[in-house]
């Protein structure tokens, strides 16, 4: 491998990048966990349902978690103030993962596979945007802006292609 390549998966497989993937491993373990406990438990209810308050409540217990654990473990921050900032890149990389596996199904790719494709670029997006955005010091007002413009768009999309 040419010293070139090297330089430049040094830059990508930094100590933070690494972290992530092994934070973003154990947030997956925990959010499934807490689901299928979850769904369990509200089994034994008269919900007519209940995986979707399973699904609910559990996506609720992990985005906090989750907050958590990239921000400690992953950016070495604990300013709880940021958790808005972080529910928006949340939103923002869930309707980019929902397109993205609409996408790949309009090919004739299943949404086991295309939820599994999706899982790589959804989560380098889901870095950089938390690195950049909700974890840094020196996001401008401009660019939350944006991000916030974007997500309203995307939901507005979302509805239209979903309901219309």
């Amino acid at each position: 491998m040419s010293d070139r390549y090297k330089i430049i998966i040094g830059k990508i497989l930094t100590p933070q990048f690494v972290r992530f993937v092994l934070v973003a491993a154990l947030n997956t373990a925990f959010g499934w966990m807490v689901f299928a406990i979850l769904r369990f438990l509200l089994g034994f209810t008269p919900l007519k349902e209940p995986f979707v308050l399973a699904a609910l409540l559990g996506t609720i217990i992990s985005v906090l978690f989750n907050f958590k654990t990239y921000g400690k473990l992953v950016f070495k921050v604990g300013d709880n103030k940021l958790i808005f900032k972080f529910v928006i890149v949340c939103a923002l990389t869930y309707f980019i993962n929902i397109f993205g596996i609409g996408l790949l199904e309009k090919v004739g790719v299943n949404n086991y596979w295309a939820s599994a494709v999706m899982a790589i670029p959804v989560g380098l997006l889901n870095y950089f945007c938390n690195k950049i955005f909700t974890f840094s010091h020196n996001t401008k007002p401009a660019h939350w802006w944006a991000m916030c413009s974007v997500l309203g768009l995307e939901v507005v999309i979302f509805l239209l292609t979903r309901f219309l």
